[in-house]
C-alpha cells in the first residue's frame, strides 16, 4: 500500500509540475539517447578536450536529428575523476546543449555517478534546477535515485486525465562507491536494480495496469542484465552481422550482479518479463557493444531468466558510446528511438545510431521479424 501510494505521488507529481510528454502532430515520439558521456575525466589531461568534443557532438547530433525528447543513459560524469568543489558542476556542461537548444531530457545514473567527491543525490539535486530536467527521484524503498517512470501522451494534450499512449520506464542500476567513503573510489555500492525496486517497480507497474489497461512502454538501465550476455553468447557471431547489426567489441560483456551467473538481477529480470506490452529495454555501460536482439528465450546452463514465446520477450538494445571521455577509441555516437502507433494502439519502434561524422548506421525496425531481416553491417566504425 505505501508502496502504491509513493508510486501515484510520484507520477502525479510529474504531471503537476511538468507539461505532459506528448507525440508529435504526426503522431511519433522520437528519442535521441546520450549515454556514457564521462564528463570531467582526467581534467588535467585530456579531459578538457574530450568534454569540448562531446558537447560538440551532442549539439551536431541534436540539430540533425531534431528529438522530441533526450535520455542521457547513464555515466553522465566519470565521477572518481572530479573534486568535491566542482563535481556536480559538470551536469551544467552537460545539459547545456539540451538547454539552449530547448530539450527536455531525462536521466539514469550509472556506476561512474557515485564516487568519492559525488554522489547521486548532489547530482540529482543539480539537474532539478533546470526546467527542463523530467528526472524523478524514485520513493522511498527503492535503491539508488533514478526509479521512475513518465507516460507519454497523444499530441496536444491538455489534461493530465487523458490515457497515456505509452509508459517510459527508468531505473537505477546503481554501482560505484559512497561518498566520502574510504578508501576513495572503491566500488561499495551493489550494481544491479534492488529488490526494493524491483517490489516498487511491480506494485507502480500494476497500478498503470489496472488503471489503463496494457501499454507499450520501454525501459531505461544504465548497466545490462545477464539476459544480454545470453544473447550475445548465443548468437555470436551473427551479433553485429546482417540480423543484428552493431558494434560487439566488448566479448563478454558486463552485466549487473557480481556472479557468473547474474543471480543478484535475477528478480529485476524476471519482473521484466512479467511486464505485459514492455517492448525494449536500453542499456549503456558497455562502450564496445552497440547491436540490438531479442531477449533469448533459453539460457545458457545456469545462467539468467530466459523468454517465452516471441511475442512476450523485449528487445534488447545498447545505446552507443556518445562521450569523448570513458573506455575505448570506437567512433562516438548516439542511439535515436523513433516510436510510431498504430489505429488500435500497438507501438511501432524504429531504431539507428546517429555517429558525429553524421552518418546513420543500424538503422532498424524491432519487429517481429527482427533477427530475420536482413540490414548493412555498417556500424559507422
Amino acid at each position: 500500500m505505501l508502496a502504491t501510494l509513493a508510486f501515484l505521488f510520484v507520477f502525479s507529481s510529474v504531471l503537476l509540475c511538468k507539461a505532459d510528454l506528448s507525440l508529435a502532430e504526426d503522431g511519433m515520439f522520437h528519442i535521441a539517447v546520450f549515454s556514457d558521456l564521462h564528463y570531467g575525466e582526467n581534467e588535467s589531461t585530456f579531459g578538457i578536450p574530450a568534454d569540448k568534443n562531446s558537447a560538440a557532438l551532442m549539439r551536431q547530433v541534436l540539430s540533425q536529428e531534431q528529438p522530441d525528447f533526450v535520455i542521457l543513459n547513464g555515466d553522465l560524469i566519470t565521477g572518481e575523476n572530479t573534486f568535491a568543489f566542482n563535481s556536480t558542476g559538470y551536469v551544467d556542461q552537460i545539459v547545456a546543449p539540451l538547454v539552449q537548444g530547448g530539450y527536455s531530457w531525462a536521466s539514469t545514473y550509472g556506476n561512474h555517478d557515485s564516487k568519492y567527491n559525488l554522489s547521486r543525490e548532489a547530482l540529482y539535486a543539480e539537474e532539478k534546477k533546470y526546467a527542463n530536467a523530467y528526472t524523478q527521484h524514485g520513493p522511498a524503498g527503492t535503491d539508488g535515485v533514478t526509479n521512475y517512470v513518465l507516460p507519454v501522451f497523444p499530441p496536444d494534450t491538455t489534461a493530465s486525465n487523458q490515457k497515456p499512449v505509452a509508459l517510459l520506464w527508468f531505473f537505477d542500476s546503481r554501482g560505484g562507491s559512497e561518498y566520502q567513503s574510504l578508501p576513495a573510489n572503491v566500488d561499495n555500492i551493489d550494481n544491479y536494480v534492488s529488490n526494493g525496486t524491483v517490489s516498487w517497480y511491480r506494485s507502480a507497474q500494476a497500478d498503470m495496469q489496472s488503471k489503463y489497461g496494457t501499454l507499450p512502454s520501454l525501459a531505461f538501465v544504465h548497466i545490462p542484465t545477464l539476459a544480454f550476455v545470453d544473447l550475445q553468447a548465443q548468437t555470436f557471431p551473427t551479433v553485429s552481422g546482417p540480423n543484428y547489426p552493431g558494434l560487439n567489441a566488448d566479448v563478454p560483456l558486463a552485466q549487473q550482479g557480481y556472479s557468473n551467473t547474474g543471480s543478484e538481477a535475477i528478480p529485476f529480470m524476471q519482473a521484466l518479463l512479467d511486464t505485459p506490452g514492455l517492448h525494449s529495454i536500453y542499456s549503456g555501460h558497455d562502450h564496445g557493444d552497440s547491436w540490438c536482439g531479442r531477449w533469448p528465450n533459453s539460457t545458457l546452463p545456469g545462467y539468467g531468466v530466459g523468454g517465452g514465446s516471441s511475442q512476450n520477450r523485449p528487445f534488447l538494445c545498447f545505446c552507443k558510446h556518445s562521450g569523448y571521455g570513458g573506455y575505448g577509441v570506437w567512433n562516438r555516437g548516439v542511439r535515436q528511438i523513433r516510436m510510431s502507433f498504430d489505429q488500435s494502439g500497438g507501438m511501432i519502434v524504429d531504431t539507428w545510431v546517429r555517429m558525429q561524422a553524421g552518418t546513420v548506421v543500424t538503422a532498424v525496425s524491432l519487429n517481429e521479424t527482427y533477427g530475420g531481416d536482413t540490414y548493412s553491417i555498417a556500424d559507422g566504425q
